[in-house]
């Protein structure tokens, strides 16, 4: 029982990798992860073996699976969405006001996008120390998110930064791409 579970899992995995694939290569059909090696399955492994210089089987074997992974992680690294980015160094991190460091600079850079989109952040501040506008941003940021007004960059005051940073940036430049 349990290597009938295993051998659907690797199916569902591979149909998976090969979906994803097909959204950049047309002639790969698009899949529905079911864990069951269906006629459209065994169609995608061929075209894929096909288009990559296998023998064209149909069977997944060591040489087509170890391909498919590595197409896969290629356009995951192409196509797939980045790394999240850790800048605070733990869960407990906290810039008070007049702190310099590298995260501050990061969040100076987060404010001085978002500056130009909401009206309620003061132009940018790049000297990586948390007073002046810096300080005055993270205070409005906290109000407006109804947390603790201390102008210290900490845990919660960067999530709500983060938020607005992809709800106002990286959102924005996505749709835009997606347009043209």
């Amino acid at each position: 029982m349990e290597s009938t579970a295993a051998a659907s899992a690797s199916i569902r995995d591979l149909q998976q990798m090969l979906d994803y694939l097909a959204a950049h290569r047309p002639a790969l059909p698009r899949l529905k992860p079911t864990g069951i090696f269906d006629e459209p399955t065994l169609e995608a492994v061929m075209i894929f073996q096909r288009d990559s210089g296998l023998p064209v089987t149909g069977k997944v074997d060591h040489d087509t699976w170890y391909a498919v992974t590595a197409a896969y992680r290629e356009d995951l690294m192409k196509y797939g969405p980045p790394a999240p980015l850790q800048v605070l160094p733990h869960g407990e991190f906290s810039a008070a006001p007049e702190q310099s460091g590298e995260q501050i600079a990061i969040a100076q850079a987060m404010l001085c996008s978002l500056s130009k989109r909401v009206a309620n952040f003061s132009p940018c501040q790049a000297d990586q120390t948390n007073r002046g506008g810096t300080q005055a941003d993270l205070r409005t940021l906290q109000a407006l998110a109804g947390i603790p007004v201390t102008g210290a960059l900490d845990r919660l005051t960067w999530e709500y930064l983060t938020r607005l940073y992809h709800l106002f940036i990286t959102r924005n430049v996505r749709l835009q791409l997606e347009k043209s």
